[in-house]
């Protein structure tokens, strides 16, 4: 029987096993809103400098969409931010910023590789899926870690699904207990957007490749305290790869794969 309370076993943390299932119940509303679902994603366009990228239903442009203007707009990626240009009007944009155009969404995103992603409201993915799935809630798998910093941060480079090399500062390692055997997983912050705190694990298991996504799941740390942090791998999440090829997600570090099968969090989406 499943108890909507908050449960703790022995070394484990207390886990809020209804407000983890209301979490999940909002994500799967996320993912059927053409608003915010990856899955309404029908294409990407990465900036080439200062060059602009020019939008309309005109075959000319870099990004054609059928029912707009034949030239809708303009954008350009600039120090950081973005230039829009419509209607003789040119406003600035800042990184990751949605303009809405009947039924498409245009998302701004990226400093140091400046990206569209074009939103659809009728893209087939919003019919079809796959949708998010995940393992039941077990509460052995909400653990206390500790965090043995690097002597000094420093930036490491982490490799992506598309190839690319993303910069993230190393902070450390977190140490932990799960199912009785040690572990430690390397800790990362992104550098973008600035003034970023959250601290993030990319890591593989026994379950990668099979129960789970074949790239890795990632999970972000909670503080505690001090040098504490909790690692609720049922809060374990795919990479938005897992449900469009239209994204760019970091690959998990080699040192970063867990040899024990974590049946926690999400599971593999399939349909990829």
């Amino acid at each position: 029987m499943l108890f909507f309370l908050c449960i703790a076993l022995a070394g484990a943390l207390p886990l809020d096993v209804k407000a983890l299932l209301k979490e999940r119940e909002e994500a799967l509303a996320e993912f059927h809103d053409a608003r915010t679902s990856p899955l309404a994603v029908i294409s990407r366009h990465v900036f080439d400098g200062e060059q602009p990228l020019r939008i309309g239903s005109d075959r000319t442009n870099q990004v054609m969409l059928e029912g707009l203007a034949p030239q809708a707009l303009e954008i350009r990626a600039r120090g950081g931010s973005f230039e829009v240009t419509r209607d003789g009007r040119t406003d600035r944009a800042e990184t990751k910023a949605m303009i809405e155009m009947g039924r498409y969404g245009l998302w701004l995103v990226g400093r140091l590789q400046p990206t569209l992603l074009v939103f659809d409201s009728e893209a087939p993915g919003l019919r079809k899926g796959p949708w998010p799935v995940w393992f039941a809630p077990d509460p052995a798998t909400r653990v206390e870690a500790r965090l043995v910093p690097a002597s000094s941060p420093r930036e490491q480079t982490v490799l992506t699904t598309r190839g690319a090399k993303r910069q993230m500062l190393r902070l450390g390692k977190l140490e932990f207990s799960l199912y009785g055997r040690k572990h430690s997983l390397v800790a990362v912050r992104s550098l973008e957007p600035a003034g970023n705190s959250t601290i993030s694990i990319f890591f593989r298991d026994a379950t990668t490749g099979k129960e789970s996504y074949a790239v890795g799941r990632y999970i972000d740390a909670e503080a505690l305290g001090e040098d504490r942090y909790a690692l609720d791998f049922n809060r374990a999440y795919n990479p938005t790869c897992a449900f469009s090829p239209f994204y760019d997600c970091p690959i998990p570090p080699k040192e970063n794969v867990l040899s024990v099968p974590v049946r926690a969090g999400e599971r593999d989406p399939g349909g990829h």
